[in-house]
């Protein structure tokens, strides 16, 4: 039998610190859709609305789109911006009917303005609509700060496996497969969170390699026991500084809760018992540099991750293009620099044209300071790129209007808009092949590794400023609970007896 789904999504992922605050606007340049426009612009997408779409078309089912709205990482968000988007997620919900379920695409970690767990906000609303009798489902990212209200207004909340973050198309289908058991009443799903006082950066703390991956191993196999119907482990936001922020282990049963509250628990206990093993090593910006020109052979990938637009940082630091400058590297690209002015002033010189115009460093001041680059205009484009690599596959964005500077041995790619260039087709739209470099700059913390782990010869993670450092110490934190490792380094906690 035919049944029907509001579907919706409302993303972002909130840095605190940011001065940036995030109004709507940011959500219209990130991506915003209402009605029938979240088919058109999402369908045939690995994205968790792509997946939504895609698996009621094979199921015979219905989704009735209400909103799509993401921005990119940045401030907290407006009062006035949230209740926008909330009220025509829920309007879009009300206007839909009878439905027979709700499918959310959340990401987690989403701080408003007076109001600090938003998710959860948006899960008690839509339960408020619907009622207790409909199956209320999310999907979130791998960084969300679960709380007990997200996990009390939802019959179930799937997170990604993957960080990089790859199988959002994969996380949407699964939760939709239990929306069908549970209207089937074939399970009974009862989920149990854990919250160990852990925090740590984003950088250390990815799914391919060390404590984290060994976690997602044993949750795997927690999955595959009889009665366990989803594990979930979640490495937080530290950077939302709410007081749930942090890694979380939620676990769902087919009614058994002890099983569940066992799962989580071990989880937390073995994540705690490897908590110095959460750590990366980095070069100075100086050092990462030299590092790279000295490399027999590249690309030699410079991971700015301090500066990653996705943790919330700026995007526009400089103290690694200051590096290349001052060395006299060759063969250099910096991907990429959000900068108006920058790009205005390449598009009035034109293609050809002598550039001399200060770049970067004007968002804060915690990025580093402007630097005059002197040089020549190679290219101008409009900003708009289709993803090809394993994360958002098929969907259509845009950088903005984009200049590429080349100046002595190196290429930077000014563009106006602040996004995360995770994707190798954003250089590859402006003609510029980072396979073929000896040096790549890339502004991310993690998710430029499934694009170009296969193209790098070596990946270095360098120590540089910015409000998505790794390097806790340099954060002032007002809300998250207290204390906590690693931003405590004292801290008193275990579940064994």
């Amino acid at each position: 039998m035919a049944r029907r789904f509001a579907v919706g999504q409302i993303s972002h992922e909130t840095n605190s610190s940011s001065p940036i605050k995030t109004d709507l606007s940011c959500f219209t340049e990130g991506g915003y859709y209402l009605g029938e426009e979240v088919i058109e612009k999402l369908q045939g997408t690995r994205t968790p609305i792509g997946g939504f779409i895609d698996f009621a078309k094979k199921t015979g089912n219905e989704v009735v789109p209400t909103i799509a709205a993401s921005a990119s990482p940045s401030g907290i968000v407006t009062k006035e911006a949230y209740e926008t988007l909330k009220t025509q997620l829920i309007d879009g919900i009300k206007k839909a009917g009878k439905v027979d379920g709700v499918l959310l695409a959340l990401h987690g970690a989403m701080v408003v303005d007076g109001t600090p767990d938003a998710e959860g906000d948006i899960l008690r609303s839509v339960r408020e609509v619907v009622g207790e009798k409909v199956p209320v489902l999310s999907t979130l990212d791998f960084h969300a700060n679960v709380t007990d209200a997200m996990v009390k207004y939802s019959d179930g909340l799937f997170g990604y496996n993957t960080y990089p973050h790859i199988d959002g198309w994969e996380r949407a289908v699964e939760a939709f497969e239990f929306s069908l058991r549970l209207l089937d009443k074939e399970i009974n799903p009862v989920s149990y969170v854990v919250r160990p006082p852990m925090a740590p950066g984003v950088v250390p703390f990815r799914t391919g390699s060390g404590a984290c991956k060994a976690l997602m191993e044993r949750a795997f196999e927690y999955e595959k026991e009889p009665g366990v119907i989803n594990v979930s482990v979640y490495g937080g936001f530290v950077y939302s500084d709410i007081e749930e922020a942090g890694l979380s282990f939620l676990a769902t049963t087919d009614g058994d809760e002890e099983k569940a509250r066992e799962i989580a628990q071990s989880l937390a206990q073995m994540a705690w018992d490897m908590r110095d093993e959460i750590k990366t090593e980095m070069l100075s910006p100086s050092q990462a540099v030299k590092y790279a020109i000295e490399a027999k052979r590249g690309p030699i990938v410079l991971a700015d991750v301090a500066d990653n637009v996705g943790g919330g940082a700026s995007g526009d630091g400089t103290e690694i293009l200051r590096c290349l400058i001052e060395q006299n590297a060759q063969d250099a690209v910096v991907i990429t620099i959000p900068d108006k002015e920058a790009v205005e002033e390449g598009f009035r010189v034109g293609v050809g044209g002598k550039f001399d115009f200060p770049i970067g460093g004007k968002f804060d001041d915690k990025h580093g300071l402007p630097i005059r680059v002197q040089g020549v205009v190679r290219l101008l484009s409009d900003g708009w790129f289709v993803h090809r690599g394993p994360m958002s596959t098929g969907l259509m964005s845009c950088i903005g209007k984009t200049a590429v500077i080349q100046s002595g041995g190196v290429e930077i790619i000014v563009n106006e808009r602040r996004v995360q260039p995770v994707d190798v087709e954003v250089p590859r739209s402006v003609g510029i092949d980072p396979s073929y470099r000896k040096i790549v700059v890339i502004k991310s913390a993690v998710h430029y590794r499934a694009s170009y782990e296969p193209i790098a010869a070596e990946i270095i993670e360098v120590d540089g400023p910015g409000l998505s450092s790794p390097n806790l110490s340099r954060f002032t934190f007002r809300h998250i609970r207290r204390p906590i490792f690693p931003i405590d380094r004292e801290v008193l906690w275990g579940l064994k007896e």
